[in-house]
Order: C-alpha cells, then structure tokens, then sequence
C-alpha cells in the first residue's frame, strides 16, 4: 500500500516543478516571444519599405503617361483645330458660362481656331447680336430663349476632350453654314 508520506511527496514535487515550469518558461519563453515579435516587426518593415518604393514608381509612371497623354490630347486638339481654321478664322461667336465654371479652357481653345469671343455676362446683350453663342454648363440663363435657336449651342463643361472639340467645331461650322453670314 502507498503511504501518505508518498502522496504528500508525490504533490510538493508536482507543485514544485510546476513553479520551477513557470519561471523558466516566463523567463525563457519571454525570450522567444520578443525574438519572434522581433522577426516578424522586421519583416512587416521591410515589406513597408517596399510597398513605399513601389508606391513610389507607379506615382511616376502616372505622372509620365499622364504627361503624355495631355501632350497627345494637345496635339490632336491642335490638328482638329487647324482643319476647322480656314471656316472659322476671324468668325465672331459668343460665350456664357454657367456661374462656378471657370474660363481655363472654352475660350484659348475657341482663340486658337482664330475666333473672336465676345464674353457675355448675366445680363441680356442688348441690341441683341446676330452672332451665335455658345451656352457652356447644365443651365441656361433665363434670356437665352430670346436668342434665335439656330444661333445657339450648348456644351456640359468646360473641359472637352478632344473628339468633343471636333464635334463642337463641326457644330459651329454648321451654324455658320446655315447661315451664310459673315460675323
């Protein structure tokens, strides 16, 4: 039979190896946790380095094509625009711009082709010219009815891309076609 000296021993050995278990695993295991931390802190860093470089040259390669890509749309808009200039040199055509829309591009564009713009405010031109204009936004101002209908065009915003610069000289080409008139 097993004594009660041997079970008592039996459990202060388990106790004491338990304890001696603690304290070498939160001294040594500590150790290895932080070497793993480490580890893994250093790969996540270095992944961060390259994510930056990589970030990096695709922010310069969108700039470049970018570049080229204005300088395309320069080009093309220079090459519809001198097809349309022989029609439309010296022609007079006016321009009004919904509020908030800035005059960056509609204008230089229209000079380019070598027309004359005549900017129109708020106000109703009066005597009311025989010229068309051009509506540029969403909106018209509560006038434009009063301006013969074949005299008016209208464009969405101000920035048109290329194709659109062709149609909207074709159109203007149109106006000035089916009128027959020098402005």
């Amino acid at each position: 039979m097993i004594s009660l000296r041997y079970h008592i021993i039996t459990i202060a050995a388990v106790f004491l190896s338990l304890g001696l278990g603690i304290i070498l695993g939160g001294s040594i295991g500590q150790n290895w946790i932080n070497e793993k931390q480490q580890t893994l802190l250093v790969g996540l860093e270095e992944k961060y380095d390259q994510a930056l470089q990589s970030n990096a040259k695709l922010q310069n390669q969108i700039q470049e094509l970018s570049g080229r890509i204005e300088q395309a749309n320069e080009e093309f808009s220079a090459f519809v625009s001198k097809g349309f200039m022989p029609d439309l040199q010296e022609k007079t055509i006016g321009l009004w711009m919904n509020q908030g829309l800035k005059d960056e591009f509609i204008r230089p564009f229209l000079e380019s082709v070598g027309m004359k713009v005549i900017l129109i405010d708020e106000s109703l031109p009066s005597p009311l010219p025989a010229y068309p204009i051009l509506f540029v936004g969403a909106q018209r101002p509560n006038w434009a009815h009063e301006w013969a209908e074949e005299l008016t065009l209208q464009v969405e915003k101000a920035n048109l891309t290329p194709a659109e610069q062709g149609k909207l000289l074709e159109r203007i080409q149109q106006v000035y076609q089916e009128q027959n008139h020098e402005y």
